[in-house]
């Protein structure tokens, strides 16, 4: 997941919707590289989600029994995933620094259309749907 100021944050994403507080889920935040180190969470794990804050899903660990060897240890890309910008490790986050790349000029656009900006409705959904 991109945000506009480059920040790519690693999100896990389901086989099956799971139904969270309510809500289907159908991925969550990994919130940053470190933190899945941290919590040993691997690709293909079976995992406990929550929605942080009653509103965003994340996964909060890895249920370890459940391990079949077959899980994959996660590595961040060394490339932007989109315009294979070498990715830039900025404190707990890797960022892709390039002015250009066409994920954060639309992130931009989103947040400057968005309601802390010019509130310009209905600008996020047809992005989101052009874009995703």
């Amino acid at each position: 997941m991109f945000g506009r100021t480059g920040v790519i944050t690693p999100l896990a994403v389901f086989k099956e919707g799971k139904i969270v507080d309510g809500s289907r889920i159908s991925k969550a935040t990994l919130n940053n590289a470190d933190i899945i180190r941290k919590k040993d969470i691997r690709i293909g794990d079976t995992v406990i989600i929550q929605k942080a804050g009653d509103v965003i899903p994340e996964v909060v660990k890895a249920l370890e029994e459940k391990r079949t060897g077959k899980e994959i240890v996660f590595k961040m890309p060394e490339n932007c995933p989109v315009c294979n910008s070498k990715l830039v490790k900025e404190q707990v986050d890797y960022k892709c620094v390039n002015d250009e790349c066409p994920a954060i000029k639309m992130q931009k656009i989103i947040y400057f259309a968005s309601k802390n900006c010019m509130n310009i409705e209905g600008l996020r959904r047809k992005y989101n749907k052009r874009f995703n």
